[in-house]
């Protein structure tokens, strides 16, 4: 019956929400959404190229925000929404993609006569503007001098009509002249062009230098951008190279992207492969010296470019072990060379083209080969080999973008072998002779001597690394959806004399997983947030001492004695509580503090009643043991790490002995300041009352979800 009630305030509730969204409330106001794209007008070496689709362009990262102003029908700025002034509201984004109102009003209503306007980058200052000029009139030249501060990238729009299903896009253009020039090479480069101006300089996590100006330059001017750079090492050889990046239009309006490697990352395929790494159109070796229209690129599809042994940056008259940078036969540095070459000074990807390009890993050429198709076999005549080879083309399976490969073969001693099939270098190593290799006879990835004189085709990696704070968002989001029921219900006695009855819904990892789950992406890729959460499933969490908001690096009795917590809680304190009481006060409960309502650490009741409804079972996954803990009424059931705990030491994971969680009830144990603790060994879970508050444990959340009678509603 209970559980019958529980299914009818569930459709209760949602018959609710549906209300709030029925066509009635139309009339007074949509909540409304925004999209920001920037209409750019992109000028570098050449003309701009229509195979870039302006993915480089785009000029918004996570943590950027721009100010939003509302029209009303009769032209006027609306000047407040909800008691709330609404003159520059301020929204932001947290991963360069969706925007976010980050103000005191909750969300912009869409109503009937309303338009909107936006600039960015957003500022305080503009919080007085009252119609389109003052805000063009804030729209400042940036300062000559931008090497000491962020240069400001002035953007604004149009004034925009509300899209339909209340998404709006926003479309920025640039005010002022900005320049991005990128320079990246793993070795020592110099140039003549860094002291023209005065810029803004950043660093990437990928090494890749940005050099940005803002100028001033309502009339057409150009810049041209020369220099020189060495690659290779001594044991590779090394040779210095030059670049020229000549007649590059500065324009105010414009924005103005220079590649002082070889490569334009604009080229880049975009096949919507899940990871979001992309592919050149051609192989390494046959680009030019100056900038690559989209014919040139078109030309060089058919050429093979560089043969090179895994590992080397230069090409040879002979491949054989005798003239290999690393013979593992007759020589003792086996480990001279590292399994993976990706962006070493090993890998010729990253030492030619520099940027953000690397050679593919053995998992990128899986998953080209997974979600492409082979559509077109093709025959064009190889000048470097003087005979047809075949041109194959594969589409994607995801946005149906197309990328062809040339069967190059492969070069043993002086001949060219196979040259009728696909033999394409990957960065991976895969024992100490051999390297996997892209094939297609059939299509597949293998192990290939790494001796071999093979082709390149590079990938794109502009990776993205996930914050904790972004992976915690996605938890939080999630987490009431992914709450599993174990059949348990609690019922509490409130402080007026009223028996509730809650149900106890259980997360399904620890608290704090998602630091330690390595969450990354490539060229802004959607994040896949279901694989995230499935990889939370077998992380082992955070370990928290007794009332702790965040993680220790080390658990010592002794500072934790002295801390704010331990006296606030008494340290001294060893009456015996209730199993049920919940001892650690809202604010020192990191789930209530951090998770949406409802969720907390458990009390030790709550343990006992997880311990009495459920059946333990073991379980090794990734060679780590784990507990399952199975509902005996409906058979769903949740995975507990067998993490131990740590006690007076550094913050090192103990795995593969009994499982330990931490509750909000404190425990009595002699004269030692103790808590409750679920544990769980073998087959069987018990809650002890002798885990010291000092000590470092897991926390297992748990959700309190009021179960309604019919007599209530």
């Amino acid at each position: 019956m209970k559980q019958l009630i529980y299914i009818l305030l569930c459709l209760l509730l949602t018959a609710c929400h549906d209300e709030a969204d029925s066509p009635s409330t139309a009339l007074v106001g949509r909540s409304m959404r925004f999209e920001a794209t920037v209409m750019d007008q992109p000028q570098t070496r050449g003309q701009v190229l229509e195979v870039n689709d302006n993915n480089i362009t785009h000029d918004f990262e996570p943590g950027d925000s721009f100010g939003l102003f509302i029209i009303d029908g009769n032209n006027h700025f609306v000047t407040q929404i909800d008691g709330h002034t609404a003159l520059n509201i301020k929204l932001t984004t947290p991963d360069g993609k969706a925007w976010n109102i980050d103000s005191d009003i909750k969300e912009v209503v869409h109503k009937l006569g309303y338009r909107y306007m936006a600039y960015y980058p957003y500022s305080e200052a503009f919080n007085n503007c009252m119609s389109k000029a003052d805000i063009q009139a804030l729209l400042t030249p940036p300062a000559t001098d931008q090497s000491t501060q962020a240069a400001t990238d002035w953007m604004y729009t149009d004034i925009t009509p509300p899209g339909i299903n209340a998404v709006t896009t926003l479309k920025f253009m640039h005010r002022y002249a900005k320049i991005d020039i990128y320079n990246s090479f793993t070795q020592e480069h110099k140039n003549d062009w860094t002291t023209r101006y005065q810029f803004t300089k950043t660093v990437d996590d990928s090494k890749v230098e940005h050099y940005r100006y803002i100028l001033n330059e309502p009339t057409g001017t150009t810049l041209s951008i020369n220099g020189t750079y060495t690659i290779g090492n001594k044991l590779t050889g090394m040779k210095e190279f030059k670049y020229e990046c000549d007649n590059i239009t500065i324009l105010n309006g414009r924005h103005a992207i220079v590649y002082t490697y070889r490569m334009d990352e604009r080229c880049a395929i975009d096949l919507g492969l899940p990871s979001g790494v992309k592919w050149s159109p051609i192989n390494l070796g046959t680009e030019t010296s100056t900038y690559m229209d989209e014919t040139a690129i078109a030309a060089a599809s058919n050429l093979l470019g560089k043969r090179l042994a895994w590992g080397e940056l230069f090409e040879k008259d002979s491949y054989s072990y005798a003239t290999y940078i690393n013979d593992p036969y007759n020589e003792t540095k086996t480990s001279l060379l590292p399994i993976d070459i990706a962006e070493t000074v090993y890998d010729p990807v990253r030492q030619y083209w520099g940027g953000h390009w690397t050679l593919p890993s053995s998992a990128d050429m899986k998953e080209l080969i997974s979600y492409t198709d082979s559509i077109k076999t093709e025959s064009v005549y190889s000048t470097e080999l003087g005979k047809n080879v075949n041109k194959v083309t594969r589409r994607s399976k995801i946005n149906g973008n197309e990328i062809t490969l040339i069967s190059n073969g492969y070069v043993g001693n002086t001949t060219v072998y196979k040259n009728e099939f696909l033999y394409y270098m990957s960065a991976n190593r895969s024992n100490p002779t051999t390297c996997v290799i892209l094939n297609d006879n059939p299509w597949g990835i293998y192990n290939f001597n790494r001796y071999y004189g093979m082709n390149i085709r590079p990938v794109l990696k502009d990776r993205y690394v996930y914050t904790y704070a972004d992976k915690k968002d996605i938890i939080v989001r999630h987490i009431n959806d992914l709450a599993v029921d174990l059949g348990i219900t609690k019922e509490v006695v409130t402080e007026e004399g009223e028996t509730v009855t809650y149900k106890l819904l259980w997360s399904p990892f620890n608290y704090g997983v998602e630091s330690k789950v390595d969450l990354q992406t490539y060229n802004r890729a959607p994040i896949d947030e279901d694989a995230f959460l499935d990889k939370c499933l077998t992380q082992p969490g955070m370990r928290l001492a007794w009332g702790d908001l965040e993680e220790r690096t080390a658990f010592n009795t002794v500072e934790y004695k002295k801390s704010a917590i331990a006296a606030k809680y008494n340290w001294d304190n060893t009456a015996s509580t209730d199993k049920d009481t919940r001892d650690l006060l809202p604010e020192d409960d990191i789930v209530q503090q951090n998770w949406p309502e409802g969720w907390s650490i458990p009390t030790a009741k709550d343990f006992e009643l997880l311990c009495n409804n459920t059946n333990v079972t073991t379980e090794t996954i990734n060679g780590k043991t784990w507990f399952r803990m199975t509902s005996k009424s409906n058979g769903n059931s949740i995975l507990i790490p067998g993490t131990h705990y740590i006690d007076d030491a550094d913050n090192t994971e103990k795995w593969n002995t009994p499982a330990y969680l931490q509750s909000s009830t404190i425990g009595l144990k002699g004269d030692k300041p103790t808590i409750y603790a679920l544990q769980l060994s073998g087959t069987s879970g018990s809650v002890p009352s002798s885990a010291g508050r000092p000590t470092g444990l897991m926390v297992r959340p748990v959700r309190y979800v009021k179960v309604i009678s019919l007599h209530d509603l």
